[in-house]
């Protein structure tokens, strides 16, 4: 019954394991090529700052070790933008605050992105061949 119990632990962990994309430059990049087109879009209804999330959420999950922590706080930025409520001047001083707070991993962000994968994403173009 251990053993039993052992081989379904391994083969779940292994199985877990292999569904995950490998966070690597090269996934990420491939990652960011499809997600480019939303996030080179400046968002301006609650819709498409939703999608937004979700391009940086999905990046988030291959982003490597390298620009995970940056990307992290630029996802996190995002979604407390998508939380804000505009007639709230607390809320709207509190996502300013925290984009300030993020501007360094901004930074440090794109210049891994564009020393990575090419892209300025900034401008949401490829500046590499």
């Amino acid at each position: 019954m251990r053993r039993l119990f052992a081989l379904c632990a391994i083969t779940v962990v292994s199985l877990t394991a292999c569904a995950q994309t490998p966070r690597t430059g090269t996934n990420f990049c491939r990652q960011l090529a499809k997600e480019m087109p939303g996030i080179a879009v400046m968002p301006a209804t609650v819709d498409e700052v939703n999608a937004s999330v979700e391009h940086f959420t999905r990046l988030q999950k291959v982003a490597p070790l390298e620009v995970q922590e940056d990307w992290d706080a630029l996802t996190e930025l995002m979604i407390a933008a998508s939380k804000v409520k505009a007639e709230d001047a607390q809320s709207v001083q509190q996502v300013a605050d925290l984009a300030y707070a993020t501007e360094a991993n901004a930074q440090a962000a794109s210049q891994w992105v564009k020393a990575t994968c090419g892209v300025d994403i900034s401008l949401g173009v490829q500046v590499t061949p």
